[in-house]
């Protein structure tokens, strides 16, 4: 007579580990990589917040400029970044995104660096309007 229990064998529990182990090993990398596009996805929030705030003061660097002139001037990066309230080359705080803005005078284009938990950084250019 054969008795009858509700219990697995050595074999079944192997095979299940076996099969769990390749499970995670194949996802992953995926969650690897899913983490380091999250961090690229906040310093470009950033750095898309901080353009965003360009747009808004080169309005206001505009009429600066051009307050009273019959012929409109184009504001230079240094007019924007004033008119913003940036400082070139010191980083700004965007959320948890430190951003450092770089134009001059003679330049219609600033260099924006974001910087996201130390080692994520992205970059990009704001270009001046044309008049």
């Amino acid at each position: 007579m054969t008795r009858k229990t509700n219990s697995f064998t050595l074999v079944e529990i192997i095979a299940v580990l076996l099969i769990i182990a390749i499970m995670a090993a194949v996802a992953a990398p995926k969650f690897i990589s899913l983490a380091d596009e999250a961090r690229i996805g906040v310093a470009q929030a950033g750095l898309n917040e901080a353009k965003a705030t360009l747009s808004v003061a080169y309005a206001k660097a505009y009429l600066t400029v051009n307050k009273g002139v019959a012929t409109p001037t184009r504001p230079t990066a240094k007019d924007v970044l004033d008119a913003a309230g940036f400082v070139t080359a010191v980083a700004e705080t965007f959320g948890d995104v430190s951003v450092t803005m770089t134009g001059t005078a003679s330049e219609f284009a600033i260099e924006i660096d974001a910087v996201y938990d130390t080692d994520t950084t992205v970059s990009d250019t704001w270009d001046i309007p044309e008049l």
